[in-house]
């Protein structure tokens, strides 16, 4: 690898001072040195549907080799979780709600706060496998987080097979989003095995700490936020009228949102969840990229629609529609610094109803450029319009219904898929080499699976939560991962390349869309900042799965 470490360790630390920036106060705050500051709306979602069904948590499963790290241990862990989550000053803050749920939440700093009473350690039984790991990430990942206190709590976890250890971050989706998360997560890790120190906070506060609102300002920010729903209620409902209408009409195929699928992971949800993972090389993906002119996303797409068909199909359950996954997409800027949520969503075909995998491929393809051109012209997306036309209480009535009564909910998708893109160079975690990484994310209505690929180190994690209720062996489909990788990279071996998928009757699923450069993209995590997301190295010795 070219990048020297003195280079790679000042653009650490240069990425440590830029998150380091003070985030400007959310609408609904009020200007100040010591400011009141109000959760965002796309933030108070994820507080108002959160529910026992379905807990409002994501997390990150960060496995490491500690063989070649003498130095590493729990203690020194807690020295750098400790100065590095002081540079993100809302792991300090906690929320005060609004009576009855008349408005959103507001942020305020909880006294006494100390990092290390976040973190709490375990050990895995013996032999302290993949699946005894996987088991013990499914039963802490079902704990509420305690709403005293700041929404994150970090697990340190022994006894792994081979001398590993994994620490698991778990913070509420209302305290930041995914990017912002994996961007937290950067913090933690370094480019080489001696951590980076960063400036104390007691020396050099980050940001002036947000004070208690007052009666009256609570009350006039709660007048604000109400006067602008009604224009943002027509908006949304105009917008939900115009999708229907193309739904019922004669619009052209790639106007039309896909049809939905009835699956038995479409269901209603028991509160149980369980947890499998897989891990595969990125150099064959990349090589796949090339070869069918297609993008990551569509490529990890592909692998996930053919783990779904051939389980489906062993176990006579494959609809003869497609499964449909809804994307993630992300909408913050560049030079945008704040941690709040800032997503919409696109639902994709995955093909589980054809054979081949390259016209698999091509027809994802095809239904990904489309989704992506209704939501550059304006479709109806549901977590916009739930934020923007609902008070917290009201909303979370209407959660527990949906979650209650499924049925009643039109099903926007079948499961969720995300694509995280981190950085493609070696990281450490307190000295230790960072192995694997996986996600782990959350449930919504009626969707008992949730799919996330991180890509980093030139490999590709993959993170399964399913519903344990509706999907009994998740394992199943993270094995069909590697299967599918095996199939795609034998059609590269015989030289096939990227063909028009069939021809469809009148409910075609196939879009004639012209193949533009993206505006918009999909979900993407970056651990780091810039260039460096662009830097690769061949740190991992991976075999193709078709080299003897």
């Amino acid at each position: 690898m070219r990048t020297r470490a003195p280079f790679r360790l000042g653009l650490v630390v240069h990425l440590l001072y830029d998150l380091a920036d003070p985030p400007l106060p959310h609408r609904g705050a009020f200007m100040g040195s010591r400011s009141p500051r109000q959760l965002s709306e796309a933030d108070s979602v994820f507080l108002s549907v959160d529910s026992e069904a379905a807990r409002s948590i994501i997390a990150g499963l960060s496995i490491v080799d500690a063989s070649a790290a003498p130095d590493f241990g729990f203690e020194r862990f807690l020295r750098v979780l400790a100065e590095r989550t002081a540079l993100v000053d809302r792991f300090r803050w906690v929320l005060r709600p609004v009576p009855f749920g008349l408005d959103h939440a507001w942020w305020v700093e909880h006294e006494g706060f100390n990092p290390v009473d976040h973190v709490q350690r375990i050990a895995l039984p013996a032999p302290g496998g993949e699946r005894e790991l996987a088991e013990l990430v499914s039963l802490l990942h079902r704990r509420p987080l305690d709403s005293n206190r700041p929404l994150w709590e970090c697990w340190w976890i022994e006894g792994l097979e081979g001398g590993r250890v994994a620490t698991m971050l778990r913070f509420h989706h209302c305290l930041m989003d995914g990017q912002s998360g994996v961007e937290f997560s950067a913090l933690l890790f370094d480019l080489t095995a001696e951590p980076v120190p960063t400036a104390s906070s007691e020396t050099d506060p980050i940001v002036a700490t947000p004070r208690h609102p007052t009666l009256a300002e609570m009350v006039r920010g709660a007048i604000a936020n109400a006067t602008r729903k009604p224009e943002r209620i027509a908006v949304h409902a105009a917008r939900a009228l115009r999708e229907g209408l193309v739904r019922m009409g004669d619009a052209s195929a790639h106007e039309r949102p896909p049809p939905v699928p009835d699956t038995h992971f479409n269901d209603r949800l028991s509160g149980q969840n369980a947890f499998a993972y897989t891990s595969i090389p990125l150099g064959p993906i990349r090589e796949a990229r090339k070869h069918f002119d297609a993008k990551v996303n569509d490529i990890l797409l592909e692998l996930l629609g053919s783990s779904l068909r051939s389980v489906l199909r062993a176990e006579g359950r494959l609809p003869d529609e497609s499964v449909v996954a809804l994307c993630p997409v992300s909408l913050r800027s560049e030079a945008d610094a704040e941690l709040d949520n800032q997503i919409a969503s696109m639902p994709v075909h995955l093909a589980t109803h054809l054979e081949d995998p390259i016209e698999r491929l091509s027809l994802i393809k095809q239904s990904s450029t489309a989704s992506k051109e209704r939501l550059r012209d304006g479709a109806f997306e549901a977590m916009a319009a739930l934020s923007e036309c609902f008070v917290p209480g009201a909303l979370r009535i209407l959660a527990r219904a949906a979650h209650a009564l499924p049925g009643i909910v039109p099903l926007p998708a079948n499961l969720v898929f995300s694509n995280v893109r981190g950085l493609h160079v070696p990281m450490y975690l307190a000295g230790a080499r960072v192995e694997e990484i996986y996600p782990i994310s959350m449930l919504q209505v009626a969707n008992g699976m949730n799919v996330t690929a991180v890509s980093h180190d030139d490999q590709v994690d993959f993170g399964f939560v399913v519903d344990s209720a509706l999907v009994p062996d998740p394992w199943r489909y993270a094995d069909g991962i590697q299967t599918a990788l095996k199939e795609l990279e034998a059609s590269m071996m015989r030289g096939e390349s990227a063909i028009e998928p069939p021809d469809f009757a009148s409910d075609s699923l196939v879009y004639d869309v012209d193949d533009e450069e993206e505006t918009i993209e999909p979900l993407d995590l970056m651990l780091l900042m810039g260039s460096l997301g662009k830097t690769r190295t061949a740190s991992r010795n991976w075999v193709s799965p078709l080299v003897d």
